[in-house]
């Protein structure tokens, strides 16, 4: 038995790979349309090698780089309600891909460059999420320090006190402890601040007062240095923001002044926002928080833009065709 991977992917979400050098894999979707596989020779920031899009517009296809497509009709192939299987194989003659249960593929795309060792899973539009599962071969075990357990960061609402193993993002004349609010349809990470009772988050140039939060509990975790959209895979994921796609925010912390202060870290706007003094703080280079036990089977080290992943509509053509 391998190590079972199970992630959900929103539109215009950070790219992690995860190496697979089986020339297989085996996968579980649920969602409602336009799931993606990616695979790579390598870990690229600047593309991918091969798309797998399932599901979208009751088509599928698999795609190289900025080339033609092998295109099928594939109605009623995922589900928002269900898991559904499929398998993946890929050699120097073909990517197949099929069900599960099912020994003929219902895509096949000839003459593939190899190796290919990297996939990574995406959204293709909309903004639906995609629920994924899949299984890793094991890893070799290797001597290391054991992680203490029981520590993963969690969110536990406040009362009339902070509970424990509440978690210490900063000091500002004293300790601040890491927390999130709702606001405007956005649930937004900020500060606590025990000598007034309050906490703050930054939003709209504004650090806004909240009585009602949650604060951030554990310790399995660490300090990361980054900069502008540079995300570090395994970030502790802090809130989202408040439109529609509801942009994923990390737990960052940044120097201001003689102060360290805890906030969000938005990566389209490429800075970690702090409240500070009634207002919003931007910074480019800031800490983040990341979680010791999160996707530690993941091959890259920071998450890459969504870009990579080309979806364009394809132009098809004929399955039976040969590729250059």
């Amino acid at each position: 038995m391998g190590d079972l991977i199970e992630l959900t992917t929103v539109p215009q979400a950070k790219v992690a790979f995860y190496k697979v050098p089986s020339g297989g894999l085996k996968f579980d979707i649920k969602g409602s349309e336009g799931a993606i596989i990616a695979l790579a020779k390598e870990i690229n920031i600047n593309h991918c090698d091969y798309l797998i899009v399932l599901g979208h517009f009751f088509k599928s296809w698999i795609q190289k780089s900025y080339k033609d497509a092998v295109v099928e009709n594939t109605p009623n192939l995922l589900s928002p309600d269900e898991y559904r299987s499929f398998w993946i194989l890929w050699d120097s003659q073909s990517i197949r891909v099929g069900k599960a249960g099912e020994s003929n593929p219902f895509l096949c795309y000839k003459n593939v460059v190899q190796p290919l060792h990297y996939v990574t899973f995406a959204v293709k539009g909309g903004r639906t999420p995609i629920s994924w599962r899949f299984e890793l071969p094991p890893e070799i075990p290797r001597p290391q320090l054991k992680s203490l357990c029981g520590g993963e960061p969690r969110w536990v609402p406040v009362g009339n006190q902070l509970p424990h193993g509440a978690v210490i993002g900063g000091y500002e004349n004293g300790s601040l402890y890491i927390i999130r609010a709702n606001h405007q349809g956005a649930l937004t990470p900020g500060k606590f601040v025990p000598s007034e009772g309050l906490a703050y988050i930054p939003w709209g140039s504004v650090a806004h007062e909240k009585e009602d939060f949650e604060v951030l509990v554990g310790y399995n975790y660490i300090w990361v240095a980054s900069s502008e959209a540079k995300i570090p895979v395994g970030a502790v994921v802090g809130g989202f923001s408040e439109y529609d796609i509801r942009e994923v925010l990390y737990i960052g912390r940044a120097k201001q002044g003689d102060h360290i202060i805890p906030g969000k870290v938005h990566p389209s706007h490429k800075v970690c926002y702090v409240p500070y003094e009634g207002r919003e703080c931007a910074h480019r280079e800031y800490e983040i928080l990341v979680s010791l036990e999160v996707n530690n089977r993941c091959s890259n080290n920071i998450f890459y833009p969504p870009d990579i992943i080309n979806t364009g509509n394809p132009r098809s053509i004929d399955s039976d065709e040969e590729m250059e």
